[in-house]
């Protein structure tokens, strides 16, 4: 390697080797101090100096070894509050150094600081600039080597004027490790390691700040899809819920697996968890319902074949009868169909049987009540027939209506005796033909005896008004009478219809209109004398 500047008080150490280049980051700080204590403790020639990372066994290394050539890194040691006085140092660096039997021994061995009992040196920031040193590696490569600070670089420092460094040096990236002690993971970036996941960390391989460039890894993943709106996102997501087939009693983690290699996943960030686990909770509600209805119309169309087959195969059935027949006795005449096996389980086949014998017996029933219902309505026309034709009347008996019948009209349907209807049945649909006749009878005469007597009280009342006009006129007087006016009344229009409801009537009604018009003009007369003479007790 190359010469360069030394550092103050004494010549440089003899060339430290390069920093060397691996797969994984750099060591752990040492256990127990954080970063900055060692650091101002190195300065005060307690430790090893600020850039010499620490070795696991308590060892400094001659150079910062940014990689660990084996393997993964181990995890970052447990930092501590800092120390309130130098003593806690000193305590805390006795209490970490290893036995010198497990130290290894380095290919470069920094010579050994002074005693911690006297003071430590300490060097100016030009004296540590100016101890600066270029060397060449193996792969001829220049590097850097500070010979106060025990730093090694391939980046050109300031002190040298190096804006640019004299070889290119990639970015460091992080890189995710797991702690085999415990599980849990950790972070490096070959410089730095600690527990907590940094903003930088990506997807591809860790590599180190002396590593060679690498090739990136293409890009694959799709650029999500924009929503205009949560709820369009929403749709989008209860979409790719049903095209992953995700059942309603799907739990959410396994939902996650299911879906979040879809690009559509990615494509409803703007989802909360929040508002996709209440997506996933409705859509399992809808579809829980879904399959439910499904599930209803599938037996629904089995239970329907199966009883088309019972239709068909049960009325062919000699010694079937829907009243006493079971289900054992034809099973075997139904197990060779199909249809006989789209229904489950017997007992729903059974309980299918029994309804379905059930259902014949009402519709027999029905048959068997429209058929006298229809009988009934045909004797009941034969009737109104005869009745209309003056044969029967609401006083006529069932024996002397079939007495006064034809032989043409006893040979009539609607009359026979059939199975719809019999002798006993005709007699009392006859009765019930001869109640509405008198009750419709009975209906008449009260109407017509309503009739009459509207009619009737109109006459009189037109009769009344003629009296009260001749009245007016001055032709009958209160001290007329019936013998002396009956000529004049006579005359009028009115006279008649009332004479004709009775003959007294005219005279009557007349008397009481009489009686009544005295009786006004008496009360009449008492009220005006005692308004002429209030005095007066007597009438006038």
């Amino acid at each position: 390697g190359g010469g360069g500047g030394g550092g103050g008080g004494g010549g440089p150490p003899p060339p430290p080797p390069p920093p060397m280049r691996g797969r994984g980051p750099m060591l752990p700080p040492m256990r127990g101090i954080p970063l900055q204590q060692q650091q101002q403790q190195q300065q005060r020639g307690g430790g090893p100096p600020p850039h010499i990372q620490q070795h696991p066994m308590g060892g400094p290394l001659p150079f910062p070894q940014q990689h660990h050539p084996g393997g993964p890194p181990p995890p970052p040691m447990q930092q501590y509050p800092p120390a309130r006085d130098n003593r806690f140092h000193h305590h805390q660096q006795q209490y970490h150094a290893p036995p010198p039997a497990m130290i290894p021994t380095p290919q470069y061995q920094q010579p050994q600081s002074a005693p911690q009992q006297q003071p430590p040196p300490t060097y100016t920031k030009e004296q540590i600039n100016s101890a600066w040193t270029v060397h060449v590696d193996p792969n001829s490569i220049e590097y850097y080597h500070n010979s106060i600070t025990m730093k090694s670089t391939y980046s050109k420092p300031e002190a040298m004027g190096g804006a640019a460094a004299s070889a290119v040096v990639p970015q460091s990236k992080w890189t995710e490790y797991t702690d085999p002690s415990t599980g849990k993971k950790y972070y490096s970036d070959g410089t730095t390691t600690t527990w907590e996941k940094p903003d930088e960390l990506t997807n591809s391989a860790g590599g180190g700040d002396d590593e060679p460039p690498r090739k990136k890894k293409k890009a694959t993943n799709k650029k999500a899809t924009e929503f205009g709106s949560k709820a369009e996102a929403l749709a989008a997501f209860r979409g790719l819920l049903l095209a992953k087939g995700v059942q309603p009693t799907t739990k959410w983690n396994e939902a996650v697996k299911m879906c979040s290699n879809d690009s559509r996943w990615e494509a409803c960030e703007i989802l909360s968890m929040g508002e996709r686990k209440q997506a996933l909770a409705e859509y399992q509600t809808k579809r829980a319902n879904e399959l439910k209805t499904l599930e209803r119309q599938e037996r629904m169309r089995a239970k329907d074949a199966f009883g088309e087959l019972l239709t068909e195969v049960l009325p062919s059935i000699a010694d079937f009868n829907p009243m006493n027949s079971r289900y054992g006795d034809i099973r075997e005449l139904l197990v060779k169909h199909d249809r006989f096996h789209a229904v489950e389980d017997d007992e729903t086949r059974e309980t299918m049987f029994l309804e379905f014998c059930e259902e014949i017996r009402k519709r027999d029933e029905r048959k068997r009540r429209n058929s006298k219902r229809e009988a009934k309505e045909s004797l009941f026309l034969f009737l109104t027939e005869s009745e209309e034709s003056g044969a029967l009347t609401f006083a006529t008996t069932w024996s002397s209506f079939l007495a006064s019948l034809s032989d043409k009209q006893r040979e009539d349907p609607r009359v026979q005796v059939s199975a719809a209807m019999s002798d006993s049945d005709r007699e009392l649909y006859f009765s019930d033909f001869v109640i509405a006749l008198q009750t419709a009878e009975d209906e008449k005469r009260r109407r017509i005896r309503d009739a009459r007597r509207r009619a009737e009280k109109a006459q009189r009342d037109a009769y009344r008004q003629t009296l009260n006009d001749m009245a007016s006129k001055g032709s009958i007087l209160p001290s007329s009478r019936w013998h002396y006016i009956e000529e004049l009344v006579a005359a009028d229009s009115s006279y008649a219809p009332v004479k004709e409801q009775d003959r007294e009537a005219p005279r009557e009604i007349f008397e009481d209109f009489m009686e009544e018009w005295s009786e006004t003009y008496r009360r009449d007369r008492s009220f005006l004398s005692r308004l002429v003479n209030p005095a007066s007790k007597q009438g006038i």
